[in-house]
């Protein structure tokens, strides 16, 4: 099976930052665990692009196999406008590039961007050379995130009813959805039925898989200190973050208890922050030093108005860090209900108090959310559940198909040749069983085509780059 994943890099210029593609990193982790045969695209921006090492994507692995090219409006005005607007024309050849022009192929495709997946379909198709009445070669599963809701959106000027409206039809007219937060699957069914018929959505939703945001909770050391020290305040300086309330916060814990902060963000850190005595700062955070400061924190506040599974916050709460949250909606899709740390917003500057004063209440209250934000977020889990969707889909495929004289000539040409072959060698086989003499795939014959003989005949793609090699299994 051959996937390929699209993430959305919502900081174009710093991949790593972006918690889309962490969670997709994570994924193709426990895909390739779980199936030895198993290859992944990705599509991304190229590395001096988006500044990230391939190995971070894991494609120093043979299997996988990293397709470089600049996004849609890069490197033009408002780009930030445009993360998840659509395919480049040097995308769409990128990928031809590296896979169909190799006899290469893709069974699934995770497609995190809002618009494009149009294009994207009917490019795969053309590349496939797909034939009415066949099978429809490839899936193209819309990957949700931070579904457009009003809440989350308010104060940006270019989101509007058009941009949630079309989105959403998009995503239930795709072959599947994917939602990393329950959050927004309500949001889909409630917004989408003022516009859509309630029985189309319904029955999307019911067919969708609730992915979570994935965490290797093992990374992190969860210990925590005799007493706090320092409040690690991480993350962008966005106004949604209300970064303002939580340095209040930080100075009124300064104050009364001596505790001191630590700043990581990814972008700059304002002088009125960074000048402070008791602050310690680190703008353009590396990796190493959030780690740092992931192992120097012992309070986090998270006071944002909305989020869809963030990952920083509980990042934090694994390494030993008493996490305060205000309780707005998103926050309980991966913290108990009940949770006694989470109150309004007026309610923060009580509730790091209490913590300080009541540290052994705070850290055991803290210890039982983690607990429950593991199994929400099982990395095991998660990639099971995503990989059996995928797995599936390319299954049916093979079980819809229609043998008909392709078929044969595959049949034919598997008695000629070892039970290992490559697809090209295997095209030119081909030509000996044709009518014309001309290799199968010169005439009217789909590269699907081929992949569903082979495979309803017992032979799997080794998973290898390049053109792929098939193996007799069965």
């Amino acid at each position: 099976m051959r996937i390929l994943i699209v993430p959305e890099l919502y900081r174009p210029d710093d991949a790593t930052a972006n918690g889309t593609l962490n969670d997709a990193v994570v994924w193709v982790e426990e895909w390739l665990d779980i199936d030895p045969d198993l290859h992944v695209y990705w599509l991304l921006a190229p590395p001096e692009v988006a500044d990230y090492d391939p190995e971070y994507v894991l494609a120093d692995r043979d299997r996988v196999t990293l397709v470089e090219a600049e996004p849609f409006m890069h490197g033009h005005r408002h780009q930030d406008a445009f993360t998840e607007s659509g395919y480049s024309e040097a995308q769409l050849e990128a990928l031809a590039e590296v896979t169909y022009d190799r006899l290469g192929y893709v069974d699934v495709v995770i497609d995190q961007l809002r618009r494009g997946r149009a294009d994207l379909y009917k490019w795969l198709l053309a590349l496939d050379g797909h034939r009415v009445g066949q099978p429809w070669p490839v899936d193209i599963v819309a990957n949700v995130h931070d579904l457009q809701l009003p809440f989350k959106y308010a104060n940006t000027g270019w989101r509007n009813e058009f941009q949630r409206e079309t989105e959403i039809s998009e995503s239930v007219l795709s072959d599947g959805m994917w939602f990393k937060a329950a959050i927004d699957v309500e949001g889909m069914r409630e917004y989408g039925h003022e516009f859509m018929q309630g029985s189309v959505i319904d029955r999307a939703l019911d067919d969708a898989v609730q992915t979570g945001s994935p965490i290797d909770f093992s990374r992190f050391d969860a210990e925590y200190a005799d007493e706090p020290q320092y409040l690690h305040i991480a993350g962008s300086i966005w106004d949604k973050k209300q970064v303002g309330t939580v340095m209040g916060i930080a100075e009124m814990l300064h104050d009364r208890f001596g505790v001191r902060t630590v700043m990581t963000s990814m972008s700059r850190i304002p002088t009125e922050y960074a000048d402070l005595p008791w602050v310690e700062t680190y703008p353009q955070a590396s990796r190493e030093e959030f780690e740092a400061a992931l192992r120097m924190g012992d309070l986090c506040i998270s006071a944002t108005e909305y989020e869809t599974l963030a990952r920083t916050w509980f990042e934090q709460a694994g390494s030993g860090q008493v996490l305060i949250a205000r309780n707005q909606p998103w926050i309980y899709d991966a913290i108990p209900r009940d949770y006694e740390l989470a109150g309004t917003i007026e309610e923060l500057p009580d509730l790091a108090v209490w913590a300080v004063e009541h540290w052994d209440d705070a850290v055991a209250e803290s210890k039982r959310m983690l607990e429950y934000a593991k199994e929400i977020r099982d990395p095991e889990r998660s990639g099971q559940r995503t990989y059996d969707d995928m797995a599936e889909r390319a299954a049916a495929k093979v079980e819809a198909y229609d043998p008909d004289g392709n078929d044969e000539t595959v049949g034919e040409t598997l008695r000629e040749v070892d039970d290992s072959f490559a697809l090209d060698d295997l095209n030119r086989a081909t030509a000996e069983f044709t009518d014309d003499g001309e290799p199968i795939l010169s005439g009217e014959c789909a590269l699907s085509e081929v992949v569903f003989a082979l495979r309803r005949r017992g032979y799997e793609d080794t998973g290898g780059p390049g053109t792929p090699i098939f193996e007799k299994r069965e």
